[in-house]
């Protein structure tokens, strides 16, 4: 279990947060050949409050996932947790989050769908307003990173569904 780190929501400060991206996917990219980046999560998303941490997705292929983010761990990423296809790292430490960094498999049911939650959010405010009043329930009743996120997967699966014949 997570120790207590509580999330907290700020105002957004989109250009910064996507200056932060770009300068971190150049350095990503100069490690991992052949990756694919992006930025995702609410810092991608003009105009929206967030947490203080930029998301990367690095994409590649499936075999390259666990070595891709081992190599970025002896980078000095802070590798916290690995699943099947997915391997997720915090920089400069989990402890003090800037950035968030999922490796996945490119172009896999994964990458699909965080690509298409940043779209939606970038193109429906009715979407994107639900999703910022969960994001606010959220912090408020959570005390880790981990029930932030688990307690916010209803909203996106819903918002996604709601949205899946646009």
């Amino acid at each position: 279990m997570e120790a207590e780190q509580p999330v907290f929501i700020v105002p957004s400060r989109h250009s910064e947060w996507n200056q932060m991206a770009t300068e971190m996917m150049s350095t990503i990219r100069e490690r991992v050949t052949g990756a694919h980046l992006e930025h995702i999560g609410s810092t991608a998303v003009p105009d929206l409050p967030a947490k203080d941490v930029v998301d990367l997705l690095v994409g590649v292929d499936a075999a390259r996932v666990p070595a891709v983010a081992r190599q970025l761990g002896s980078d000095g990423f802070d590798l916290e947790g690995e699943r099947d296809h997915h391997c997720w790292l915090s920089f400069p430490s989990r402890s003090a989050r800037e950035y968030v960094i999922h490796v996945v498999e490119y172009e896999n049911r994964q990458w699909n769908k965080r690509i298409a939650f940043r779209d939606l959010l970038r193109s429906d405010a009715n979407a994107r307003d639900q999703y910022l009043n969960a994001k606010i329930s959220a912090a408020k009743s959570t005390s880790n990173w981990d029930d932030y996120t688990q307690s916010k997967t209803s909203i996106v699966s819903t918002l996604l569904d709601n949205n899946s014949g646009r």
